[in-house]
């Protein structure tokens, strides 16, 4: 595999041909999860392109979320099944049109539930002291304001501490991918337009923060389902609003 210097699109293309590579070794298990793949100049010399062609290779395979790039020590292989799954999912979410996102949120109740009920038995410390700052971030009782920004960055923020806190690479990926459709599905209910929405996706964290912070995995796995029913009603409600009723 020759490195060519003739232009932008040569040196694309060389990049492109070494993640294939990689890509190939990853899924072929030639490398497996934690590996740490050869260095860059034994790579270059192995492929047959330069070093910045490497490094180009290893940045987009990290974006990929199938490398992770560690400062002096070399690039390692992630979790690929998650990886794998987390891309998947997140594409027919992406793609798919709202009315058939209430399919993935049956999914999503499914998986929050087991979540939060992991959370609660694993959790540390410090994860708890970090969903209290989420929901601490969330619009407050009787605020009339629109905080839309504020209130979706402390969401995604504390779905991602919980599900990571459930130590499941799987389950976090999954989560991870749902969540992200949660969200788009908030925006597209309206329950971030206005303060009453707010305050009641507010009460729904505290109440779920509360049941982890006790290690009650029980009241969590039903404080979550009760969570992502709330956001099925508002998307049910909004569609039907706007002549696109789905079957229930």
């Amino acid at each position: 595999m020759a490195d060519s210097s003739g232009g932008a699109a040569d040196g694309s293309s060389a990049v492109d041909a070494v993640v294939a590579k990689l890509k190939l070794m990853i899924t072929s298990q030639q490398l497996r999860e934690n590996d740490r793949l050869p260095p860059e100049r034994q790579l270059a010399a192995e492929l047959g392109v330069s070093r910045n062609t490497i490094r180009e290779a290893l940045a987009t395979l990290a974006r990929m979320g199938l490398v992770e790039v560690k400062r002096g020590s070399g690039a390692f292989v992630r979790n690929v099944a998650s990886t794998s799954l987390l891309e998947s999912m997140a594409f027919m979410v992406e793609v798919s049109p709202t009315e058939r996102l209430l399919e993935y949120l049956t999914i999503r109740r499914i998986v929050e539930a087991e979540t939060a009920a992991l959370a609660a038995v694993r959790i540390t410390d410090d994860e708890v002291a970090r969903l209290e700052s989420c929901v601490g971030r969330m619009s407050p009782p009787g605020d009339a304001a629109e905080h839309t920004e504020e209130d979706l960055a402390a969401d995604i923020e504390f779905h991602a501490v919980l599900n990571a806190a459930a130590r499941n690479p799987a389950l976090e990926a999954l989560g991870t991918a749902l969540n992200s459709m949660t969200f788009r599905v908030r925006i597209a209910a309206g329950m971030y337009r206005t303060s009453g929405g707010a305050v009641g996706t507010r009460g729904e964290h505290e109440a779920i923060l509360a049941a982890v912070r006790d290690r009650d995995p029980s009241r969590a796995t039903t404080l979550a389902a009760a969570h992502v029913i709330a956001v099925e009603t508002a998307l049910r409600a909004a569609l039907d609003e706007d002549g696109a009723g789905v079957a229930p």
